[in-house]
């Protein structure tokens, strides 16, 4: 707040003292005082009202200032009336207990949203191990009549339902996170396991190389990415899916290559959005536009890098990136 737009605010009070000073002029003028008394009255008058407005304004000036320093270094700036002093002048006052009033509120709502969430997540977890129950026995079912198209139905069921649990998870990835070391050949042959039934029933074959590479990273979130990886490629039409490690300057990269459909040129840059099917999914007809975006949100949560790059008619490349190596 500079000088002049302080003074645009106080126009009013100094029109009406600069009436009063002309009234005061002319009423010694009127009573034939002294010319230099009907000029010096007024102005002392006027000075002397224009001079008791410059501490509000050297307060106002100083506490803005402060204000609008501290809300440049904050990063959450919504908890800026947590910092700020209470200062001395009236519509100072105001404000801030505006800002005090206003951000109690909002830590309310927040906090009544906050545990609407958590009860809701809660029940999604508690409904999916309630689900896997009965998968699990239909299964068995399955299996012990011969019916692949039943446990092949079944396994994509059960892998819907685990996404499902994955994402409620997902915004809460620091609650159930536990970093450790991994070989990439254990991530990816649990993911291979977990699948196996079905890229054997549909004849995928399998390539690994230079996975006797050591990552620190929480395997069971990395699991169900290469899971996801692994059923995007099989639901687009892969024959075969290469899994292969590389060390490198400043961590570990593991590509998962297909040899599907792939992805058209304009679609690639938009595959990690919610929602997003592209060309893709309208010719499949099923297709979420969700396992992709799933996965980019979990490496960010996890501190991993995750990248794309794809041709239309000759399959897809994943890249996960740990970013150190090494303890």
């Amino acid at each position: 707040m500079n000088f002049g737009e302080y003074l645009r605010g106080k126009l009013p009070f100094l029109a009406l003292n600069i009436l009063l000073s002309c009234f005061c002029a002319f009423l010694l003028y009127s009573v034939r005082a002294e010319f230099y008394f009907t000029i010096f009255i007024p102005c002392v008058i006027f000075i002397g009202s224009f001079l008791s407005i410059l501490p509000e304004y050297f307060a106002k000036r100083r506490y803005y200032a402060e204000l609008l320093d501290l809300l440049s270094q904050m990063d959450k700036r919504h908890l800026i009336q947590e910092v700020i002093s209470r200062p001395d002048f009236v519509d100072g006052q105001i404000l801030y207990d505006t800002l005090r009033a206003t951000g109690k509120s909002m830590n309310d709502e927040i906090t009544r949203y906050k545990t609407a969430f958590t009860e809701y997540r809660e029940y999604i977890e508690l409904w999916v191990h309630e689900i896997k129950t009965p998968i699990a026995g239909a299964k068995l079912i399955g299996e012990n009549s011969n019916n692949r198209a039943a446990i092949e139905a079944l396994g994509r069921i059960e892998a819907l339902v685990d996404q499902a649990m994955y994402y409620a998870r997902s915004n809460a990835v620091e609650e159930d996170h536990v970093i450790g070391s991994a070989h990439l050949s254990g991530l990816v042959g649990s993911a291979l396991k977990s699948n196996a039934r079905f890229l054997i029933g549909r004849e995928i074959a399998v390539k690994t190389e230079g996975l006797d590479l050591t990552v620190y990273t929480d395997a069971k979130w990395v699991v169900f990415i290469i899971r996801q990886i692994i059923d995007n490629a099989v639901k687009y039409g892969c024959r075969a899916i290469e899994f292969s490690g590389r060390r490198r300057e400043n961590g570990v990269s593991l590509s998962i290559r297909d040899d599907g459909v792939g992805i058209p040129e304009q679609d690639v840059g938009r595959v990690f959005q919610k929602g997003f099917t592209g060309e893709n999914g309208r010719t499949y007809g099923h297709s979420t536009g969700f396992g992709l975006y799933l996965c980019r949100k979990l490496c960010l949560k996890l501190g991993l890098d995750i990248s794309l790059s794809s041709e239309a008619g000759k399959g897809t490349t994943l890249e996960i990136s740990f970013p150190v190596s090494e303890l």
